[in-house]
């Protein structure tokens, strides 16, 4: 036989269910107000858009020759680390001042984002304007695109220089031989080789840390501009109503739960 105590203590979902329901006016009631907070939240919080640019990436394995899924990875995380580069940033800031739009450092690392998905990278821009998150968009696109057209350059310039110092130091390698040379190999040359050496190795140095990683195979162009999103990403009207109607919902099934057991 059940005791007192027990039965007191007894609660099924049945009978939490029953409970709620005999309050039915209450619930509706802390629905509506719940909706009616979120509806006046919307004049608070404004609303986010969101939208994105993309570029893509492909390797041209006739002038890498085949590379390893780790060396592919790396070309794909150099690419990303120029598009998030602070001087690639900090000519969007400066662009889109020019173009009448208040930006600064602060607003760009909360409300940019570049997401990597395979061989594309994803240049997402949130503002409460959506001409402006896809003017932004459009814009770092633009700023990135020729941040990589400067890299590339400068890869290429590397990649010159290293098989020039290579056939140089071949040339001096001929000159301390002892054997017959090419006629800018002989060995009365060779100070002039050593310092010709030395002078390219200084431009390679420097063309390689403009380059900033890129190498002259990767090629890269922009997929797809930013378009004007039509709905908000956050605090749209619609949301903010139906989680204020959730939340007042269950606020007031708790809140009889609660007395009803007291």
């Amino acid at each position: 036989m059940e005791t007192p105590e027990k039965s007191l203590h007894t609660f099924t979902l049945t009978a939490m269910l029953s409970s709620i329901l005999q309050g039915w006016k209450l619930l509706v009631i802390g629905t509506i107000l719940g909706g009616l907070i979120g509806q006046a939240a919307t004049v608070v919080l404004k609303p986010v858009y969101e939208t994105s640019a993309v570029f893509t990436f492909t390797i041209d394995y006739s002038r890498t020759g085949l590379l390893t899924d780790i060396e592919e990875d790396q070309a794909m995380e150099v690419s990303g680390d120029l598009i998030k580069s602070t001087g690639v940033l900090t000519e969007v800031i400066k662009q889109a001042s020019g173009n009448g739009i208040d930006l600064d450092p602060v607003r760009v690392q909360e409300n940019f984002t570049a997401e990597r998905r395979f061989s594309q990278w994803l240049l997402k821009v949130r503002a409460d304007d959506p001409n402006t998150a896809a003017s932004l968009s459009n814009l770092w696109s633009q700023v990135s695109l020729a941040g990589f057209q400067k890299a590339s350059r400068a890869a290429t310039r590397a990649d010159g220089l290293r098989r020039y110092i290579l056939s140089l130091e071949s040339c001096f390698q001929q000159s301390t031989s002892g054997m017959a040379a090419q006629p800018l190999c002989q060995a009365s040359d060779r100070l002039k080789l050593q310092a010709e050496i030395e002078n390219s190795g200084d431009d390679l140095q420097r063309w390689q840390t403009e380059s900033q990683g890129m190498f002259t195979g990767l090629n890269y162009s922009i997929a797809q501009e930013a378009g004007i999103p039509d709905d908000p990403s956050q605090h749209s009207r619609a949301s903010l109503v139906l989680a204020g109607g959730l939340i007042g919902l269950l606020t007031v099934s708790l809140f009889m739960l609660f007395t009803r057991k007291i």
